[in-house]
C-alpha cells in the first residue's frame, strides 16, 4: 500500500475507516466463526528476553528479483517475494489480483488476506505483534518477515524485512515501491533504514496495527523429516 495521492480527503477518510474495520475484523476473527479457529488472530509476543542471544548482523545470501509494484500493490509483491524465497515461482501482480478486494475504490489488503493466501499455498503464516529484537531473531533464522508500516490514515505499506547490522545501525528490506536494486549497492535488499527511521513508521498510528509483522514458514511434514 502506498500513500493515497490524488484522492480527496473525504475518500481517504472513507478508505481508512474501511481499512480500520478490516483490521478489527482481522484481530477479532469476527468476519467468520472459522477465522478464529484457523488462527487469524495476531500473536502478541512478550518483551524480548534480555538473555536473547542474537548475532551482531544477519545478511541473507540469497538472490531474488526485487520487482517494482504497480499502484497500491505492495501486499501482492511482498507475498510473491516470500513465495519465491520458498521456491514457488509467482509474480506480484498475479498475487495482488488474487488477494485484493474487487471494489470501485482500492482499499488495500488487510493482514488476514495475506495469512489466508500463504496457507492456501502450503506455507505457515502468523500475524504477530512484537519488538525489533523479534524481527532480528526471526531474520537470523532465515525466516522471512512482512512488516506493516505507515502513518495512520495517511498511508500504509508492506515491506519484507531481510536482515540487519547492529554496528552500522542498519536494517535491510525489500521494498516493492523502490523496485530493482541499484547495481552499485552493497547492502542486502533494495532499501536500508536506521533503527529509528524504521521504528518511527513501524509504530503505526493506525489503531491495532502498531508493530505488526507476519512470519512465513514451510508447513512441517513429519514424513519428510
Amino acid at each position: 500500500m502506498r500513500k493515497f495521492t490524488g484522492i480527496s480527503t473525504k475518500k481517504i477518510i472513507a478508505i481508512a475507516a474501511v481499512f480500520a474495520l478490516l483490521g478489527v475484523i482481522t484481530f477479532t476473527g469476527s468476519f467468520s466463526p472459522s477465522a478464529l479457529i484457523s488462527g487469524m488472530l495476531p500473536t502478541r509476543i512478550a518483551s524480548p528476553d534480555a538473555a536473547l542471544s542474537l548475532p551482531q548482523s544477519h545478511k541473507p545470501d540469497f538472490a531474488l528479483d526485487f520487482d517494482q509494484q504497480g499502484y497500491n500493490q505492495c501486499a501482492g509483491y511482498a507475498a510473491a517475494f516470500i513465495r519465491r524465497y520458498y521456491g514457488q515461482e509467482v509474480y506480484g501482480s498475479d498475487v495482488y489480483d488474487q488477494i485484493s478486494y474487487n471494489l470501485p475504490v482500492d482499499i488495500g489488503v488487510p493482514p488476514h488476506k495475506l495469512l489466508r493466501h500463504f496457507r492456501q499455498h502450503n506455507l505457515n503464516a502468523t500475524a504477530r505483534l512484537g519488538e525489533l529484537e523479534h524481527l532480528k531473531h526471526y531474520a537470523s533464522r532465515d525466516i522471512p518477515l512482512i512488516v506493516l508500516v505507515g502513518e495512520g490514515i495517511s498511508w500504509q505499506h508492506y515491506m519484507v524485512f531481510l536482515g540487519y547490522d547492529r554496528e552500522k545501525d542498519e536494517l535491510y528490506f525489500y521494498d516493492s515501491e523502490v523496485g530493482a536494486i541499484d547495481r552499485f549497492r552493497q547492502a542486502p535488499g533494495n532499501r536500508t533504514l536506521t533503527e529509528k527511521q524504521f521504528l518511527d513508521i513501524w509504530k503505526n498510528s493506525l489503531p491495532g496495527f502498531s508493530q505488526l509483522f507476519i512470519t512465513v514458514e514451510p508447513v512441517y511434514n513429519p514424513d519428510l523429516s
